[in-house]
């Protein structure tokens, strides 16, 4: 086999790997289908030819890291709609929502989203030093007492994933399952977005992912603005050292701390925190309750794909 051939044939296996991790995450939200609204007749034609070879198992499945355990859902409240089918705000908050809402600046004072392209962005580090910073973090945070979380703790979560990740994602906080096993997304929530991952041609560990805040708010509720911003030094030395091309915000409580929640609505909106590009979208545990909300959740990761195969 040539060069050649052999890379013909990864390009189809990685493409067929995409399709297969799209379609365990359209199955496990009891979906309607691949979105096609802008597709053209090729594409409809290549994803029927993708879907025909996953169903006819044409190479090995790839261990999506699906687990047994379940995340305690969270309890939803109602909101108003902006557009169609579209909600103003994801309802993944506890009742202390109301609390995490008052209103003051971003818990990070980010740069808002509309922040001047030429912004500064963070450097490159090599991969021993970034390392080594990020240990040091994890052991600043396992030692943390900056906010109430911390006596309601049973071990701080941090993050998982690749610190040399080009993409990274960032969620709100640690539920049941992530307080118990020191990593986060690790419950149903952290199944779902696996398959996110998957479905955007990556593995599982080809992404670094984190918390706004790295203890379990009680009832697993969405921090307070004051534990948001106690937990702020540690997310802003993570995004520093990892230095992605892209972020995504996870929920608008990610979004909120970026300062990417202004002027209505929220999601879908490219933003820029600290020179970084950041893609903000609905939580997976909103998906996990609302799956008619993934279309826009795709729509978005899409844009994320497609602005991370451009130069950078």
């Amino acid at each position: 086999m040539s060069v050649h051939d052999s890379d013909l044939a990864q390009q189809r296996a990685d493409l067929i790997r995409s399709a297969r991790a799209y379609l365990e995450w359209e199955a496990e939200l009891s979906g309607f289908g691949i979105p096609r609204g802008q597709r053209s007749a090729a594409a409809v034609a290549r994803a029927a030819v993708e879907r025909a070879a996953v169903e006819r198992a044409a190479v090995e499945p790839e261990a999506t890291g699906v687990r047994a355990r379940a995340e305690d859902p969270r309890a939803a409240t109602s909101g108003s709609t902006v557009g169609v089918g579209v909600p103003a705000e994801e309802p993944h908050a506890a009742p202390a929502r109301a609390q995490a809402e008052q209103p003051g600046a971003p818990a990070l004072r980010a740069q808002p989203a509309e922040a001047d392209a030429s912004a500064p962005t963070a450097p490159a580090e090599p991969a021993g030093d970034k390392r080594t910073r990020l240990a040091l973090l994890d052991q600043q945070v396992r030692g943390c007492t900056r906010c109430e979380l911390a006596k309601g703790r049973t071990q701080t979560v941090f993050a998982r994933g690749n610190p040399d990740a080009p993409l990274v994602f960032v969620g709100e906080g640690p539920g049941q399952d992530e307080d118990r096993l020191g990593a986060p997304f690790v419950g149903a929530a952290g199944q779902l977005l696996d398959k996110m991952v998957g479905a955007m041609g990556f593995a599982r560990d080809d992404v670094y992912i984190c918390n706004v805040v790295k203890c379990r708010p009680p009832g697993n509720r969405t921090p307070l603005p004051v534990e948001a911003q106690a937990c702020a030094p540690y997310l802003l030395g993570q995004l520093d050292a990892v230095a992605p091309r892209v972020i995504v915000a996870l929920g608008r409580c990610a979004a909120e701390n970026m300062g990417l929640v202004a002027g209505g609505g929220w999601r879908g909106r490219w933003g820029k925190f600290r020179g970084v590009d950041v893609m903000p979208t609905y939580h997976p545990a909103f998906l996990l309750r609302s799956p008619e909300y993934k279309r826009p959740v795709w729509e978005d990761l899409q844009q994320v794909m497609t602005r991370l195969k451009q130069p950078g």
